[in-house]
């Protein structure tokens, strides 16, 4: 899928630089894993894009209807 590759640029960036380029949303700041949404699907269901954090900056990008946790 195209657009997993399009939110890996932002692995490494700090909260804030993510909040610059893609705004607040409605994700607690000091929360591990945050979520945005992206569009929805031809059958009306929502795709995000999650942002997994460690040490204050971007570890892992996933994108897709639910989130799974894949350590």
């Amino acid at each position: 899928m195209k657009q997993k590759n399009l939110y890996n640029k932002l692995i490494g960036k700090s909260r804030e630089e993510v909040i610059e380029e893609l705004g607040e949303g409605f994700n607690y700041y000091q929360s591990e894993v945050w979520t945005y949404n992206l569009k929805k699907d031809w059958l009306g269901r929502w795709i995000y894009l999650y942002l997994c954090f460690h040490d204050n900056k971007v570890s892992r990008t996933t994108v897709g209807r639910r989130y799974q946790n894949k350590k």
